[in-house]
């Protein structure tokens, strides 16, 4: 094993190499900030080139452009509240509020940092433990599947914003509309309205970008406007909305990460990247259900979880070290079970193929050096990813104070462009701003947009798991109670729920006394 090891990082370490996962990390990261210009999308179209690669230095860059995707997907999160990539959602509820408030550098920085080491946690466990968590991963069936995400969704209503109902009618509206599209057992259209465009689903980058990018621009310019026609001309006209204008008056050292602000969310990085590396080790979840696990984890456990959804550090740090982890994790039942985890690993498992690679138990003693030599330039992205944007972040600094009449065209111009780009289908332009009209609508009425994005995300793996369960149980429930790994997800979630009014009711009658 040692010999395969020495050999396979020997391997990697060539100048072409190098060079290939350096652009792949650049590639990537361009792609992911880009809203619906996804590095999945990037490795889709880079793929064949790979065939007249060597095996190392081709699959080490798309993982590489993977990699960099990931945390791509968080900078326009946090610059514009538009996440380049699904997963970068949850990193948009406190990096957007911290940019507003004159941090676009820190954020960007401490998001950087969160997804390095979920990152390097997810390489590491795949590299030593990959064949002991795909066994734990074979042991979860539809019963389990369901139980996580009943567990997953429970975590968002009970923790995330508020008011519990309004949590509730959120996550609703993103389950409800999952529902669209081909039935996930019997794939007959439903409630498509008619239109051969919805018969398969609603596309996620158009909900996702309408949700949160468009609807974030309507809110913006509304906002501007507002607040132009109501102030005095001989007064200064700037609203608290131009984050431009507002970001000039932090000063540029007040914008630095310091290791003490690190050191400080330390348990939350450790945490976060264990829910990563988890979830990711299960086929099918992927760093979106890791990402919003993670952030309602760390606002149950953090003594400043009033404060999540309102810029604070922790937010981003658990929901961007968890989906970068997953990002390694989930190669986990590909490497080691020859079973993709999510789109991207489907890809990277056609790119060993096409190599006559065949992913499986015996893939390590088959083509140990070459399997090294692969985990090595993961090991070298995580590295150029960190260095490379770190530097990056001083011009991404300088974008944050473009003002709002400027930037929101611009943001809305590449919003469409995303939309399309991704599915080369105009439809899925007209849904991302119907989409973004109902999230302005539902921010006008408090309803948080993150409980429709993870509805919608997890609604159709709920509808599938269960309706496995039911067919396998004769209509029996009470298999998820004899399960064990299923009861304890079940009882966890129900302990959290009580929890949660407890701690609810507690402040009312503090608030009564006072």
């Amino acid at each position: 094993m040692f010999t395969q090891i020495v050999e396979g990082f020997s391997m990697m370490f060539t100048p072409m190499t190098i060079l290939l996962i350096l652009a792949g990390v650049i590639a990537g990261t361009f792609l992911g900030a880009i809203p619906g210009l996804t590095s999945t999308m990037g490795i889709a179209l880079i793929l064949p080139v790979t065939f007249y690669l060597d095996p190392i230095a081709g699959i080490s860059m798309l993982i590489a452009m993977y990699k960099g995707g990931m945390f791509g997907g968080s900078i326009s999160a946090i610059l514009f509240n538009a996440p380049g990539t699904p997963a970068a959602a949850a990193t948009a509820l406190d990096g957007y509020v911290l940019k507003q408030k004159g941090y676009p550098r820190k954020t960007i920085r401490l998001a950087l940092i969160s997804s390095t080491t979920g990152d390097l946690v997810g390489n590491l466990v795949l590299i030593f433990t990959a064949g002991l968590l795909a066994s734990v991963a074979l042991r979860f069936g539809p019963t389990e599947n369901a139980s996580l995400v009943i567990f997953a969704l429970v975590l968002i209503i009970v923790i995330t914003g508020n008011s519990i109902a309004k949590n509730l009618i959120s996550v609703l509206i993103g389950l409800l509309i999952a529902t669209i599209g081909a039935d996930p057992v019997t794939s007959i259209p439903r409630f498509d309205f008619g239109m051969v465009e919805l018969s398969g689903s609603v596309s996620i980058i158009a909900l996702v970008i309408g949700l949160l990018a468009v609807s974030e621009v309507f809110e913006t310019m509304a906002q501007h406007y507002r607040n132009r026609n109501k102030a005095d001309k001989s007064k200064s006209n700037i609203s608290e909305i131009e984050m431009g204008e507002k970001s000039q008056n932090v000063d540029k050292d007040e914008d630095n990460l310091t290791w003490k602000e690190v050191t400080a969310v330390k348990r939350t990085l450790g945490r976060s990247a264990i829910i990563g590396t988890l979830i990711g080790a299960l086929p099918g979840l992927g760093p979106v259900t890791a990402s919003f696990v993670s952030y309602a984890q760390a606002k149950s456990k953090s003594k400043n979880g009033d404060n999540f959804g309102k810029g604070e550090k922790e937010g981003v740090v658990a929901a961007e070290t968890a989906n970068s982890a997953v990002g390694s994790s989930n190669l986990i039942p590909l490497l080691s079970l020859g079973i993709p985890g999510d789109a991207t690993a489907a890809l990277i498992f056609g790119a060993l193929i096409i190599h006559g690679i065949i992913p499986g138990p015996q893939l390590i003693e088959t083509n140990g050096s070459i399997v090294y030599g692969i985990f090595a330039g993961m090991l070298l992205a995580s590295v150029f990813c960190l260095v490379i944007n770190w530097y990056a972040s001083n011009i991404f600094r300088k974008i944050a104070v473009i003002r709002p009449t400027v930037l929101m065209p611009v943001i809305l111009v590449l919003c469409i462009a995303g939309t399309y780009g991704y599915s080369q289908a105009s439809f899925d332009i007209i849904v991302m701003f119907i989409f973004g009209v109902l999230g302005f609508v539902l921010k006008k009425v408090e309803i948080p947009l993150v409980g429709v994005v993870i509805g919608f995300v997890l609604g159709p793996k709920l509808e599938e798991s269960i309706r496995q369960v039911l067919v396998l149980s004769n209509g029996d429930l009470g298999v998820f109670f004899t399960r064990p790994i299923s009861l304890a997800f079940l009882i966890i979630a129900l302990f959290v729920t009580f929890g949660q009014f407890r701690k609810e009711k507690k402040l009312k009658d503090e608030k009564k006394a006072a």
